[in-house]
Formats: structure tokens, sequence, C-alpha cells
């Protein structure tokens, strides 16, 4: 698939917020159009601007991320997918979600290559549900819908899909990342073993801060550096980032 998949982020946590657009952007199949931290924020980014999928948290200040899910439903126009991503583990926020029809619930904390498994599984999904509307057919046989209808199951059963399998894979770079300067990045982290800022890295090698942490986040979203918090006197912690290959 080329064309770039339209893509919102809505969670009240900031920091989170903005890992899951790195994870987005890192992965090179999505376009991030927008980020919300609240629910009635994020119910008009999906109505103004349209994204085709929505990394939605359930546990928001003021909407709960359920209505959402139900409000974004009852939009016209072609529906939206949400990949639900929160902390929210009771039954009958589970069943609701799956009632109003979210592809993926997935429960927080977990690492970054099960969030990345799940972005594959949806391009993957995207590519079928494309081909098949291409195909000109206005009907589906049962094997297709059932396929369309299971994206996460399919993948897994079909043993190919793990992202920590396609590591040694060559890599098509996001639109913004170059091979060099990767090669500069994963080469000043492994020199500094004990993890280094984005700050830190962008001074070194005589980048932007925004750009070193562009490339640093690309490489804690294919598990080849990990997030540590250092903790100051007062204000938020520092994000240090450490090789982990």
């Amino acid at each position: 698939m080329t064309q770039l998949i339209r893509t919102a982020v809505i969670d009240d946590d900031r920091e989170v917020a903005g890992i899951h657009t790195g994870f987005l952007l890192a992965h090179g199949g999505f376009d991030v159009v927008g980020v919300a931290y609240n629910g009635t924020d994020g119910l008009r980014l999906i109505t103004n601007d349209r994204p085709e999928l929505v990394l939605l948290d359930i546990h928001l200040p003021d909407l709960s991320g359920i209505e959402v899910l139900r409000a974004a439903r009852n939009l016209p126009g072609d529906p939206v997918d949400i990949i639900a991503i929160t902390a929210a583990r009771e039954l009958e926020t589970v069943r609701a979600a799956m009632a109003g029809g979210v592809l993926h619930y997935l429960v927080k904390p977990f690492n970054s290559k099960v969030l990345l498994e799940r972005l594959d599984q949806y391009v993957a999904h995207r590519r079928s549900i494309i081909e098949h509307s291409a195909g000109g057919s206005p009907t589906l046989d049962q094997a297709v819908i059932d396929r369309l209808l299971g994206p996460a199951q399919e993948r897994r059963g079909a043993g190919g899909g793990s992202r920590s399998s396609q590591k040694t894979l060559p890599l098509v770079l996001p639109k913004g990342l170059s091979g060099p300067t990767l090669e500069a990045v994963i080469g000043d982290l492994r020199s500094h073993p004990d993890g280094s800022s984005a700050s830190e890295v962008a001074l070194r090698l005589g980048l932007a801060r925004v750009s070193a942490r562009r490339y640093l986040e690309y490489l804690v979203a294919r598990d080849q550096a990990k997030i540590t918090p250092k903790y100051g006197a007062a204000g938020r912690p520092e994000k240090r980032y450490a090789w982990t290959g």
C-alpha cells in the first residue's frame, strides 16, 4: 500500500500520545492527521478530519472513550476504524468496546512489539479491503468475510506477522529519515551504553533536537532502543534512550 493511512491519536496523557505518534510515524504506513487529549476534542477531530484509523484511550477527562466510539459510529460517511489502547480492564468496558466495533483492544502497559504487530495487521487488513473493492465484485464469499472480520486472528495464525521476525529484513525508512543519519544515531547510542537524551544526541551529531528524537523514537519502535526516565529535582522526568540492538 503506497498511500499512507490517515490516523488520529486520542489520549489524555500527552507523553503517551507522543509515543504513539512516534510509533505510527516510525512504522512508515501511517500519517498522523491530529492528536487530541480529551473526548470532546477527539470527536471533533474525527468529525472534521475524517481519519481512517483512531488509536483511542478509554479513560478520558470528559467523555469516555466508549462514548467517543459510539458517537463516531453514528457519523455519516465511511466508518472509522478504532483500536482501543487503555488501562481499562473491566469486563463491562471491554464488552462495550467490542460491541462498538473496535478492531483491537490493547491493555496498557505493553511493549512496542505488540503495538507494531497490530499496526502491521491493520495495514494488511486495509490492503485486503482495498483489493476486494478494486475487484468490482458486489458480493464476498464466507472465507473473505471471515478474514475481514478477524484480521488479528488471521495474521497470528499465518505465522508471518511478527515484527520481531522482520527486524533482519531490509527496511524502507519513513519519509524524512536517511540511512546514513540513522547509522550515525545508532553508532552514537552504542558508544554511550548508559543512555542519552535527544538533546545530547543532537548536540554530538549536529542535528536538530526534533530530528534526533524522531530517529530515536524510530529505533524504540523497532525494539532497537529503549526509553528510561531520569528523574531530576523537579518537573517531568527526562527521557533517556539506550541501545538494545
